[in-house]
């Protein structure tokens, strides 16, 4: 808009005793911010006092609001370091795999015939079956690889939590939540099966690393749930758990709509299990989205 009418709408200029102009804000000062606005009003620093343009100018600025004074950067970068530890430790495992894969004599067992089960397809069946378990161990197991304490909850700290803590009414019943994930580990290492193999047998490859980055974040996200309890960070934070594995789900359709399909259903849950998460955090007072400092308790 004209300066003429930025100024009309937002600012009354009256005329005083002395030289030049002073400048009375009106109600809506805050909301005329911007840099390029402060360039328009350049415009009639001739015609305005020094005091005036400068009490124009540092009204209309941008005056972002400043992060809380108790926010505990250490332990949020603590989480952050960690996942990345994981991440690292992870791709050091997939390169191993593609280095112990490719010297293997899976060809040998093609000679051994053990209660009828032999021939040319069991090395196949035994590699397959071997990159199946160690992507089973990957959906249930990959905390080894966190520095973190990444412990999930069990059935009977289930059921406390529920009586601790008010939750919606369509929260599923603790018994609902060990056959969910039993459900989705199972289908995790199975789609994860059919990208290596239309990958060439590569383990350390962009699909499969972008669906280990969602269970290092996805472990992280546990230790700050059930492990420290901060259910604020853990709500804000089930954005990023949320956001990778929906990338992997893409990436993995990507390579093959079929391992897409079967991953899809982690993809769902977890987007259901996000608004279960918002959902007990707003009935349950609304604690801190962000880490807070401890303050020591005076002797």
């Amino acid at each position: 808009a004209p300066v003429g009418v930025v100024a009309r709408r937002f600012w009354a200029v009256q005329r005083t005793s002395g030289s030049g102009y002073a400048v009375r804000g009106g109600s809506d000062v805050g909301t005329v911010a911007g840099v390029a606005t402060v360039r328009r009003m350049k415009a009639w620093k001739p015609i305005l006092s020094p005091l005036a343009f400068s009490r124009l100018r540092r009204a209309s600025a941008v005056r972002p609001r400043g992060l809380p004074d108790d926010v505990d950067w250490g332990q949020a970068w603590g989480y952050i370091y960690a996942t990345l530890v994981q991440f690292g430790l992870i791709s050091c495992a997939l390169k191993a795999l593609d280095f112990v894969f490719c010297r293997l004599h899976w060809d040998a067992l093609a000679k051994i015939n053990l209660l009828g089960l032999g021939g040319a397809a069991l090395p196949g069946r035994v590699k397959s079956t071997t990159v199946f378990l160690f992507f089973l161990f990957m959906a249930f197991r990959s905390r080894v690889f966190s520095p973190l304490d990444n412990s999930r909850p069990t059935l009977s700290s289930e059921t406390k939590e529920i009586q601790e803590r008010k939750r919606p009414s369509w929260c599923p019943p603790p018994i609902a939540f060990p056959i969910i994930w039993t459900t989705i580990g199972i289908l995790r290492a199975a789609s994860s099966l059919i990208v290596w193999n239309a990958l060439g047998g590569k383990f350390l490859v962009g699909p499969i690393m972008i669906f280990l980055g969602h269970l290092c974040v996805g472990d992280t996200w546990n230790s700050i749930n059930n492990v420290d309890k901060l259910y604020g960070v853990a709500t804000l934070t089930m954005v990023f758990v949320v956001a990778t594995v929906c990338l992997a789900d893409y990436a993995y359709f990507t390579v093959s709509r079929k391992a897409g399909l079967v991953l899809a259903p982690s993809a769902v849950w977890i987007v259901t299990a996000s608004f279960l998460v918002f959902s007990i955090w707003k009935l349950n007072d609304r604690p801190p989205l962000y880490p807070v400092k401890k303050t020591s308790s005076p002797p």
